[in-house]
């Protein structure tokens, strides 16, 4: 047996916790992923985990928003890179495309627990909240573009983040069961950005 280990409740070990937990339930998916296994993963104990996270449905909450927050980052960089507004826009499409068509782990976390959330109300309330941060966060980058640019786009502003969120998390779902090739994949973009750049009218 290993030797107890004594954790101390610092932001390391809960990082390390909550890493292991997405590696865990990218492998297997929550219905079959227990903090025993979330424990052996980050190589703690099974009482250093609930030392951090009361239960499970604690964990997995926290493990939304980590990647909800690491894939969001991803798209963020894009926006405050140097850049003219139409440039950002595209870098930023780009990115969010790459963020759910790579395979990530946090990408499959987030799938499977947007499909249990459907039937969860707990967990459908964390990722509405989710949805909702997601949507606020491109709506003010657009603003912001669009302000810059001295236009007013041909939909609302906050209508926007709706439709380029849908559509690409509507491919990231498809690309789980139907894959499509880099030459598709480069068509695809095209069309999201030309989608994109048109709504902002002229």
């Amino acid at each position: 047996m290993r030797p107890r280990r004594t954790y101390k409740k610092s932001e390391a070990s809960r990082q390390q916790v909550l890493d292991a937990a997405i590696r865990a339930l990218a492998e297997n998916g929550s219905a079959h992923t227990s903090v025993s296994d979330i424990a052996e993963t980050a190589g703690m104990s099974k009482g250093a985990v609930h030392y951090h996270f009361e239960s499970k449905d604690d964990l997995i909450a926290q493990v939304l928003v980590r990647c909800a927050d690491v894939m969001r980052e991803r798209v963020r960089a894009a926006w405050d890179a140097p850049g003219e507004p139409q440039e950002k826009v595209r870098r930023a499409l780009r990115e969010m495309r790459a963020a759910r068509s790579q395979g990530s782990a946090e990408l499959r976390v987030l799938a499977d627990l947007m499909a249990r959330g459907i039937h969860d109300p707990k967990l459908r309330q964390a990722l509405s909240a989710m949805f909702e941060a997601n949507r606020q966060e491109v709506h003010a980058h657009l603003e912001q573009s669009f302000r810059e640019l001295g236009i007013t786009p041909r939909v609302p502003v906050h209508v926007m983040p709706r439709l380029v969120i849908g559509i690409l998390d509507g491919l990231a779902l498809h690309d789980f069961f139907d894959p499509m090739s880099p030459e598709d994949e480069e068509f695809v973009q095209s069309a999201l950005e030309t989608i994109a750049l048109s709504l902002i009218g002229g």
